[in-house]
């Protein structure tokens, strides 16, 4: 999968780790740059390119501890990683010493390195920064993307030119 899904500054450590699925935490971390950037009024990792972006997280979360660093299934990402300087993490606080524990508790839970450790989505609605604002009768949902959507190389040497210029004027048409 490329690594071009989201928008480098809100792109998940894992998009750039050579990911190969994506998932809600992908998303959950993008939020969790947007939350920082509204308590702060600017990007926290303005990246200029993608060993940048990664440069500008560690800078902030610190170097990946070891059970993180084993969670990395790319061998050749975990040597990238492993070649950095040890980072000491930066308290959000230090980063945002006006805003309320309370959206520096979601913002620690948003931005976590291991997407495996990240607050879900659904964790996320309950936390006591959003409680004013939940509510689970006007929260609208979508249904569950179907596994494979986002499997862009899957048909890629399938199509013909004119067969993928078709496809995108029929979709632009929709």
């Amino acid at each position: 999968m490329t690594e071009y899904v989201a928008t480098r500054w809100y792109r998940a450590p894992e998009i750039m780790l050579t990911f190969k699925e994506y998932t809600k935490a992908i998303d959950v971390w993008s939020v969790g740059c947007i939350l920082a950037e509204m308590l702060s009024g600017k990007p926290l990792f303005p990246g200029k390119d993608y060993h940048h972006q990664l440069t500008l997280i560690l800078d902030v979360l610190g170097t990946p501890t070891m059970e993180d660093y084993y969670g990395i299934k790319s061998r050749r990402a975990r040597e990238y990683i492993r070649s950095l300087p040890f980072k000491k993490k930066i308290p959000f606080r230090a980063l945002f010493p006006k805003s309320n524990d309370t959206a520096l508790d979601l913002l620690e839970k948003l931005l976590a390195f291991n997407p495996a450790k990240r607050i879900t989505v659904e964790e996320a609605l309950k936390h006591p920064y959003l409680e004013p604002y939940h509510d689970p009768e006007d929260e609208p949902t979508a249904p569950p993307i179907p596994d494979g959507f986002f499997d862009f190389d899957k048909n890629k040497d399938a199509l013909s030119k004119e067969q993928l210029k078709l496809l995108i004027y029929e979709e632009i048409m929709r």
